[in-house]
């Protein structure tokens, strides 16, 4: 497969995203999926304690919560009314409150309940006791379909079918455990370089089979909610008795967040994911805060394009991307458009972006004069291109910035570094590639092995 093919394959697959993922939600709902046996705790900031019990020996929800927090050698306060004054030290008040949240059976999304907690906590697929801000939601509990993320046995052997995914595993120190891959997973160089000995390629990105991937005796198949496809072969492996776990689609840097929380709670690995969560997080921040200085210049406003074409798709709202350049102090000049967006290319002189990000693996790294010169008039039109404001993400650099995973962080500082380089203490080139890790500062360790 050449480059220019393997690009349009990535278009179509983030286009896909937003109808297959709601027909994924959909097709979830029917699905008869196995329920663990317990209940959470989480104290914010994906830090969370499984209590495995029986929920029907308790007659109440707070029933339950009191031996929860018994058997943890939690201190549990409640007021007279109920409701819930703090556990193990944390209290209630203007930072976050202690509330009840609770999915129910076919559900997938996390509903509040108030105080009295005299509800059955068998009636609910899972039950949270969560300590959250106004407007907050708990970690997530159970995975895009539903099925709870707690109560698993060791994984010993795992199998990913997305280069998200299997980058990942590789993050929260799981690449030993991995025993297959889709077609397209390449990164870390420690799991690539074991693929065709003791790892397989089981599955295309798109249409994954089942016998290949049953073939390989895995303990747990990790799928991408972003597919209908994923969906379908994560309820067929169920049927035969194989875990899979469906991760949410990746809209936002919360999303990813979340789904590398899921992976490490499933596996067992929960604290290198918080790990992994925490310096993204950190990093993330500091990188923000550079871009958001006054030396940095202000807003600018930027348009985001898969490959140079005279009519490209571009970022609109809800999008990974998106969500990335409010984070480094841009504006996404396509806003109103919500998701990938195909334009007609009178729109990008109306749009007049400040600056332009092409994301392409149809250019390498010494051919920026060739692409920049070769776009077509209505994008000569744009200031960005009459200053010279053009940049090109290519190579290996693309294919990280079209992965949700555990590299967002060295997204966020590579887009930064673009789009405010008086923040930066580097020469920004206008076109990154294969060498990208060469201007990182802040984000360097987060490179995987």
């Amino acid at each position: 497969m050449d480059d220019r093919f393997r690009a349009m394959v990535s278009v179509a697959i983030v286009l896909m995203g937003t109808c297959l993922g709601l027909i994924a939600g959909v097709f979830a709902e029917s699905e008869s999926t196995a329920q663990a046996s317990g209940t959470v705790i989480d104290f914010g900031d994906y830090d969370t304690v499984w209590s495995e019990t029986d929920p029907s020996e308790y007659d109440t929800a707070q029933d339950l919560l009191v031996h929860a927090t018994s058997i943890n050698g939690y201190p549990l306060v409640m007021s007279d009314d109920g409701t819930i004054t703090s556990i193990n030290g944390v209290v209630s008040g203007e930072a976050g409150s202690w509330d009840l949240w609770v999915v129910y059976p076919g559900g997938t999304e996390m509903m509040r309940l108030d105080a009295p907690y005299d509800q059955r906590p068998s009636d609910y697929t899972i039950t949270v006791w969560a300590y959250c801000a106004e407007g907050e939601e708990p970690s997530p509990v159970v995975d895009y379909t539903g099925m709870p993320i707690y109560g698993y046995a060791q994984k010993y052997r795992v199998v990913s079918l997305t280069p998200t995914i299997t980058e990942i595993l590789a993050s929260v120190k799981a690449g030993n455990i991995i025993v297959g891959v889709d077609d397209y997973s390449n990164y870390p160089a420690s799991v690539a370089s074991r693929i065709g000995t003791d790892i397989q390629r089981v599955s295309s990105y798109a249409n994954p089979s089942l016998e290949p991937i049953v073939g390989v005796n895995p303990d747990v198949v990790f799928c991408d909610g972003d597919l209908q496809s994923h969906v379908r072969i994560a309820s067929q492996l169920r049927g035969v008795s194989v875990d899979a776990i469906v991760l949410y689609p990746g809209e936002d840097l919360d999303t990813v967040l979340d789904n590398i929380f899921v992976v490490g709670r499933v596996i067992g690995h929960e604290l290198a994911a918080e790990e992994v969560i925490d310096d993204t997080v950190h990093i993330v921040d500091t990188i923000s805060r550079l871009c958001y200085k006054s030396s940095a210049g202000g807003t600018v406003d930027v348009m985001v394009s898969l490959e140079p074409d005279i009519s490209p798709f571009v970022s609109g709202s809800d999008t990974y991307i998106s969500d990335i350049l409010s984070i480094v102090n841009a504006s996404n000049v396509f806003d109103e458009w919500y998701g990938w967006v195909h334009i007609t290319s009178d729109r990008i002189p109306a749009a007049n972006p400040d600056k332009i990000v092409i994301i392409t693996a149809e250019y390498s790294i010494d051919e920026y004069d060739l692409l920049y010169n070769s776009l077509s008039a209505m994008w000569k039109e744009t200031d960005a291109w009459k200053n010279g404001e053009v940049y090109v993400i290519c190579g290996s650099a693309a294919e990280m910035v079209q992965r949700f995973g555990p590299r967002t962080a060295q997204v966020v500082e590579v887009l930064g570094m673009m789009l405010h380089p008086d923040a930066f203490d580097t020469d920004v080139p206008k076109i990154i590639g294969d060498d990208y890790e060469d201007y990182l500062t802040y984000s360097s360790g987060m490179s995987l092995t």
